[in-house]
């Protein structure tokens, strides 16, 4: 069934403003919030499967032009991908269709508004929450960003949202998103007029479940460019990995005349997150997407960098982008790849071939497998790399019908779903899907007894190879806080990991890792026993 659901908002105006500290505009000022309420705004829809085309699928079935496509895996393993739908130059949509195992969609719900133009959706599975993060721009509308938290899709009683304004700004761009463990992270560039006349100011927002900013830290901020320049950014993406999550940006850098790629990072740690304080001018060290103790030019020069795409996988992170870094000015693929959480990056050539130009890269990483898709010559291509990132095998097509793909920026992603594109081999364009080769870990459970026990499921398509995992107890333990290992779990299979001896005292969390995923659960431990899970 499908559900649509109207931009006409019913809700609570809030009027939130934070004080200034001394140095930069960190904590947005004047954010004013529309908190959604669907009431009676959802209609059934038609809606049904599409047919499998060999190893294309397409998702799409409005005879208007759908496109950016996102995608993401929910926390129960349904596939989920959004696409705006262009109707006419001041009238676009969003739908959200989901599949059980990628062969047959299902449209979920369609978002419109009165001002017509959604735009830029965005999508992530939160395993720790349980449900999806998922944010859109509506940029003439009085509340141009809106973020939902979604328990299931299948389900309108459980899409819950809230609509953002800053009232002196003018310009919304573009919107991403990303978690960190329960926290759904949002960022997105728009240009400030506020305090300073910043054009693409990236700004960063963290939402608890209850669709609310952590009380112990700003919750929004700025980037006032006093550290990295960043703005005027374009081309924005997030990925989290085990202990940091990093931010990337496409920045036209005015002296030069040239694309370079910022990046930036900050830790996972909610401890260290939800510190205020402690950065320059009083700034909230962690949080702040100012203050952000990693900061640099990830690549930089006399050449244009474009379209980043970064992913992450427990400590490694990857970065494709397009470059002109060549003597014939052409577009090749090229990866910075990372095996120490982005501490130090090496380069490697993903395609490079003269003087065709390859394009509009997007990336996915799963332990050390490192898929890169581009476009050449209206074409999708896939390549991976077994030794994240480090070298690359050779490229397969991935349209099956020659010339047809869209090639434009945001015209394709991937992730542990698999990847989506546009494509117009039926006479418009149309969002197409294939599965990808991938090992998909999820931490189905956690018990207690003597130690801990965690059964780890992959729900891939592929066997996952010395996967590393970890069980770590937080609390009064004397003996048995952590173990750590590596393991094969074959796809559609479950192992058990166990923790052996442990003794202690009193409330214990329990945090288990495995394969870039992350569950946690509080319990009690007497002695050599863990209770209470």
């Amino acid at each position: 069934m499908k559900r649509k659901i109207l931009g006409l908002l019913i809700g609570m105006l809030l009027v939130v403003t934070a004080v200034l500290p001394a140095m930069g505009t960190i904590n947005v000022t004047d954010c004013k919030i529309h908190s959604i309420t669907i009431d009676g705004g959802i209609e059934p829809l038609n809606g049904v499967g599409t047919t499998i085309l060999g190893g294309n699928i397409k998702i799409s079935t409005d005879e208007d032009d759908d496109v950016q496509p996102t995608i993401t895996i929910d926390p129960v393993g349904r596939k989920i991908v959004a696409f705006a739908t262009e109707h006419g130059i001041f009238e676009k949509d969003i739908t959200l269709s989901y599949s059980e195992d990628g062969s047959v969609w299902v449209p979920a719900a369609t978002f419109s508004s009165e001002t017509g133009v959604l735009q830029y959706p965005s999508i992530v599975g939160i395993p720790e929450a349980g449900d999806v993060g998922f944010s859109y721009m509506d940029p003439f509308s009085e509340y141009p960003l809106t973020l939902y938290r979604i328990g299931d899709v299948t389900d309108g009683d459980t899409y819950n949202g809230v609509s953002y304004s800053w009232g002196e700004t003018e310009d919304y761009e573009e919107v991403t998103v990303t978690y960190v463990h329960d926290l759904l992270v949002t960022l997105l560039t728009n240009h400030n007029m506020y305090t300073w006349d910043i054009p693409g100011c990236p700004y960063l927002i963290y939402m608890t479940q209850e669709l609310e900013t952590p009380p112990e830290i700003g919750g929004n901020y700025l980037d006032g460019q006093s550290g990295v320049k960043t703005a005027p950014a374009s081309n924005i993406d997030m990925a989290t990995g085990q202990d940091y999550f990093y931010l990337l940006f496409e920045h036209y850098n005015e002296t030069t005349g040239h694309s370079e790629i910022a990046f930036k990072k900050t830790v996972t740690d909610l401890e260290l997150l939800y510190t205020s304080g402690g950065g320059p001018g009083g700034m909230d060290k962690y949080a702040d997407i100012e203050a952000m103790p990693w900061q640099f030019y990830l690549v930089t020069g006399d050449f244009d960098a474009k379209d980043p795409s970064v992913a992450a996988s427990g400590s490694n992170v990857v970065v494709a982008y397009m470059t002109s870094d060549n003597i014939f000015g052409d577009w090749d693929i090229r990866c910075a790849y990372s095996s120490d959480d982005g501490e130090t990056f090496e380069t490697s050539v993903v395609v490079e071939g003269h003087p065709i130009n390859e394009v509009y890269p997007a990336t996915h990483i799963s332990g050390n497998n490192v898929f890169c898709s581009y476009m050449q010559e209206g074409n999708l291509y896939l390549v991976k790399s077994e030794n994240g990132g480090a070298t690359w095998g050779e490229p397969e097509q991935v349209n099956e019908v020659d010339g047809t793909v869209v090639e434009e920026s945001r015209s394709t992603e991937m992730s542990d779903a698999g990847i989506v594109w546009t494509d117009n081999r039926d006479g418009n364009k149309d969002i197409y899907y294939m599965s990808l080769p991938v090992a998909i870990i999820n931490i189905e459970s956690i018990s207690g007894g003597f130690g801990v026990s965690a059964v780890l499921t992959n729900v891939g398509t592929a066997d996952a190879i010395d996967v590393q995992w970890s069980i770590k107890l937080d609390g009064l333990v004397f003996l048995g806080s952590s173990k750590e290992g590596s393991i094969d779990i074959p796809a559609g299979e479950k192992v058990t990991v166990k923790t052996g001896l442990v003794l202690g005292l009193g409330g214990v969390t329990i945090t288990v890792t495995c394969g870039g995923a992350t569950k946690t659960a509080d319990g009690t431990i007497l002695g050599p026993l863990i209770i209470g899970l």
